[in-house]
């Protein structure tokens, strides 16, 4: 199965699982020449947890390739990733923070796994809901499965070819938005 068919087929187990916040409104006005134009699309928020500097900068180059609204934090290993998390998490307690609307995830990162990652969201209450995406180059067996068994919404290892890197980008900006347009507010995290 193809990995377009495979975000087809998780669409109804992610809506279970994704948590919903507020839209954020449209980019402010930018000026190109003389005309304005208004950026209709909500800018999404992402946690690209991944040791390879390459993996990184080829994703975001899709995104911009693609025309996707991402708004990125990165973190270069799972260690960083998870402190990122918890200083949203101790922050929170105080003041606003914005939350990430997914986590982009490789699993197979030096010294500290992507599995450890999706474990601490998992067991934590306040991430719990928040939908995470293994995104690895390394379809080893067994990996899917146990990505899936601790908690992972989707399990998708990396196109070679970029094109499929621009349409997996936007399958998945669509896939969020939609998601998280399908209402209600999860008790475990807060509004943006």
């Amino acid at each position: 199965m193809g990995w377009f068919a495979m975000l087809n087929s998780v669409v109804e187990m992610l809506s279970k699982s994704l948590m919903t916040m507020d839209v954020r409104p449209p980019a402010p006005t930018m000026t190109l020449g003389l005309s304005p134009i208004l950026a209709v699309e909500p800018y999404l928020r992402i946690l690209h947890i991944n040791d390879s500097t390459d993996d990184q900068v080829l994703f975001q180059a899709a995104c911009v390739k693609g025309r996707v609204p991402f708004n990125w934090h990165v973190a270069d290993s799972a260690e960083k990733g998870m402190s990122y998390l918890k200083t949203l998490l101790e922050q929170s307690k105080n003041v606003p923070v914005c939350w990430p609307d997914l986590i982009l995830l490789d699993n197979i990162m030096p010294m500290v796994s992507g599995f450890e990652v999706l474990k601490f969201v998992r067991k934590t209450s306040e991430l719990s809901k928040m939908p995470v995406v293994i995104f690895t180059g390394h379809g080893f067996a067994g990996n899917r499965e146990e990505s899936l068994r601790l908690g992972a919404n989707v399990f998708l290892v990396k196109p070679t070819d970029f094109h499929e890197i621009v349409e997996l980008a936007k399958d998945l900006y669509r896939l969020v938005k939609e998601l998280r347009n399908q209402g209600g507010s999860s008790p475990a995290l807060p509004s943006n």
